[in-house]
């Protein structure tokens, strides 16, 4: 797996009014998955997307920002930014086997190997 985006920085303007960043994120393997780790704060499951097309991974994830109702505001420090990343699978990837769960802020990703694409261990015979 490439990361496609090189840049930490901000980057495209969302549908909301803000810019987006590239979020934070862990990648783990094993020789039958990848696990990706992704740090998106103050965002709600409802709105992540995440899609694959031409082989590559795509994720969007926008906050909400809710209004404080009764109150007048003195101070507004707080950013509700969008996060986007995306990663090429370099046909590693079982597209049709991508399971996502999120919980307090993290999306975990687990991204399933092709079978032709595992590691496979060969056995040397001593003579």
């Amino acid at each position: 797996m490439k990361d496609v985006e090189k840049r930490k920085n901000i980057e495209t303007e969302s549908t909301k009014g803000f810019y987006f960043e590239k979020p934070d994120c862990d990648i783990y393997e094993t020789d039958n998955e990848y696990k990706i780790y992704f740090d998106i704060p103050g965002v709600e499951k409802e709105d992540i997307n995440l899609k694959v097309e031409k082989d590559i991974l795509y994720l969007t994830a926008e906050c909400v920002k809710k209004p404080v109702s009764g109150y007048q505001r003195l101070r507004e420090e707080m950013s509700f930014n969008g996060y986007k990343r995306s990663f090429s699978l370099n046909n590693t990837v079982d597209t049709d086997k991508i399971d996502a769960a999120y919980e307090n802020g993290t999306l975990i990703l687990t991204l399933y190997k092709k079978e032709e694409k595992k590691t496979k261990e060969i056995k040397i015979n001593v003579a």
